[in-house]
Formats: structure tokens, C-alpha cells, sequence
């Protein structure tokens, strides 16, 4: 009896470790199934790739500059499976950088101008597309370079704007400073220059300028409670509140009356497919001055004013302008 028992023992134990060994593979393939779905599956080798040539980049900057890496991106920045570094070399000052700024892959460094100071470069991803923003603390100007096919180039608003900002969507704002002053271009060289925001958009990763439209008219203005109001007050004393208490603050009883009588003087009015509208016009000492608006369906407010007159465009090369006439 005992000699069967022992011989039904085994044969059970026997079943179950077959059991066990014939559904083990079966369970880990289920187990690893199931980390991979709650932690994401991890590439290895890819990682361990990625670490290899974010190496071989670090060694390539290395190689072709001098001072001392402070800064560096690394990325796949145009999405073509081979990734790149934005990187600069230098010292830290108490409010800049001082050095080169880099365009790095694995075959080569380039260096993306001379070597200045430069505030802290920031990457700006829009729409997928990817850029290096870089402010010079010499000159004010803002450089902006992009990579594609794995080449880096130098965009069409880079370096000739300041503050170059994304503000949602793919537009952009930048600061553009000429000297219009006054209209003659002589006499206004004379003065300080004046600084006046222009409008950006992205588009298939280049930048385009909203143009403007100068052909409106008063009529086109006074369709706009806030245009018609400004109108009247420019009309009643030359300037309005703000820019008499800006430019003038000091100014006499008969000073005053004298802008209101020989201020006023409209010199266009342009809208930009973007809803912006800005009227030039003149002030008193045959001075410019402009005011902003914006515009949004039947709608219009302020959003600006200063000395100075605004363009259609200030890059005329990379503008785009509305399609149909001001109605």
C-alpha cells in the first residue's frame, strides 16, 4: 500500500513540474508583455546608441573649438534620424555669455558667428519645428538658426531684429529700430532711432512678415468705435492724451495750442492680415508718430503708440500681404 502511495506521489509531482515547466515561457512572455505596456518599453540599444553618438558630438565640439562648454543642446532638432547640438564655448559673465556658438554633428563644428556676448540661447519648438533664439548683448539683435537635412542654416528674420518672441500658434512679434523720426531720412539721422514692434508668422518652417495693406482710408478707421475716437482727439488737439504727456509734458498753453493746429496731419492707414492696423500721421515740429491697434471682427482697441512711422514691411523680401481690399 505504502509502495503505491509513494509511486502516486511521484507520478503527481512529476505532472505538476511539466505543468509548471511547459507554461513558465509562456507566463514571462506575458509578465514582460505586461511591464512593457505599464512602463513603456525601453530600446537598449537605442539608448545605448544615442549615449554614443551624444558622445562623439560632445568630442567633435571638443575637437574644433577652445574654451570651456557651458551650453549645449543635443537632438534630433529636424526630425531626419540623425541627431545634432546647438552648444556654446566660452565663460559666464554676471549677465552674459562670452564666447562662440556652435552648430554640431558627428562629422563637423561650425561656428554660427563670431565670438561676442550673448544673453542665455533658448530653444523654441513651433509646430514641430525646432530653433536656436539667440540674443547678443553687443549689437541687440536677435539670431535665429534652424537645421534641415541635418545642415544648419540662418533664417530671414535672424539678425535683424531685437526680442524676437513667439506669441501663440505660429505667430511672432520682434522689435525693428530705424530712424523715422521725422520722414526726411537725412534729418531723422540726426535723432535718436525709434523702436516699433512688427508681426511674424511660421510657415513650413520659414518665417514670413504680415505685410500691410496701405491703401485704407479714414472711411475704413471710423468703422471702428476706438479709430473713430482716436480720430477726434487727434483732430481736436494734434496728439492724443498719451502721446502729449509722453512727448510733451512740459509744454506751454500756447505749445499746446500750437500742436493742435498744426498736428493731425494723416500720412496712412495699413491693416495686416493678422487684424494689426496702424495709423502714421504727423505731429506739430514735422515729426512722425503712429498708433496701434488691433482688430477683431467689428471690434478695435489700442494696444500702442509712439514717435516714428510704421512700414508695410520691414523685411520686404519674406512679406505677405492681404488678399482682399480693406471693405
Amino acid at each position: 500500500m505504502l509502495k503505491k502511495t509513494t509511486i502516486l506521489f511521484a507520478s503527481i509531482l512529476a505532472v505538476t513540474v511539466l505543468c509548471l515547466s511547459a507554461c513558465s515561457a509562456g507566463w514571462r512572455e506575458n509578465y514582460e508583455g505586461f511591464l512593457d505596456d505599464l512602463m513603456g518599453k525601453v530600446d537598449v540599444e537605442r539608448e545605448l546608441r544615442e549615449i554614443d553618438a551624444e558622445e562623439v558630438i560632445r568630442e567633435k565640439l571638443e575637437e574644433y573649438s577652445e574654451g570651456q562648454t557651458i551650453w549645449f543642446q543635443y537632438g534630433d532638432f529636424d526630425e531626419d534620424g540623425t541627431s545634432e547640438a546647438f552648444a556654446f564655448s566660452g565663460k559666464a559673465g554676471a549677465e552674459y555669455l562670452e564666447g562662440v556658438l556652435w552648430y554640431v554633428n558627428e562629422n563637423y563644428a561650425a561656428e554660427l558667428g563670431e565670438s561676442g556676448k550673448w544673453q542665455n540661447p533658448e530653444m523654441v519648438t513651433v509646430e514641430g519645428t525646432t530653433f536656436l533664439f539667440a540674443e547678443n548683448f553687443d549689437d541687440g539683435l536677435t539670431y535665429v538658426f534652424g537645421i534641415e537635412n541635418s545642415k544648419v542654416y540662418e533664417t530671414a528674420v535672424s539678425g535683424t531684429f531685437s526680442n524676437l518672441e513667439h506669441i501663440g500658434g505660429a505667430d511672432f512679434t520682434a522689435e525693428f529700430t530705424s530712424f523715422d523720426h521725422f520722414e526726411d531720412e537725412e534729418k531723422a539721422k540726426a535723432e535718436e532711432p525709434t523702436t516699433k514692434k512688427y508681426w511674424f508668422y511660421l510657415e513650413n518652417g520659414e518665417f514670413y512678415e504680415y505685410g500691410a495693406d496701405d491703401s485704407l482710408r479714414r472711411a475704413d478707421l471710423r468703422k471702428f468705435k476706438a479709430g473713430s475716437d482716436v480720430m477726434d482727439v487727434i483732430y481736436d488737439q494734434g496728439l492724443t492724451d498719451e502721446l502729449l504727456e509722453k512727448y510733451y509734458s512740459g509744454a506751454t498753453e500756447e505749445e499746446l495750442a500750437f500742436i493742435a493746429e498744426e498736428a493731425g496731419y494723416f500720412h496712412s492707414i495699413m491693416l495686416r492680415e493678422n487684424g494689426i492696423l496702424n495709423l502714421n500721421f504727423y505731429g506739430a515740429y514735422e515729426d512722425c508718430f503712429y498708433i496701434t491697434f488691433r482688430i477683431d471682427e467689428d471690434s478695435s482697441e489700442v494696444i500702442d503708440c509712439g514717435r516714428g512711422f510704421y512700414l508695410p514691411a520691414a523685411v520686404e523680401a519674406i512679406a505677405t500681404y492681404p488678399v482682399e481690399e480693406a471693405e
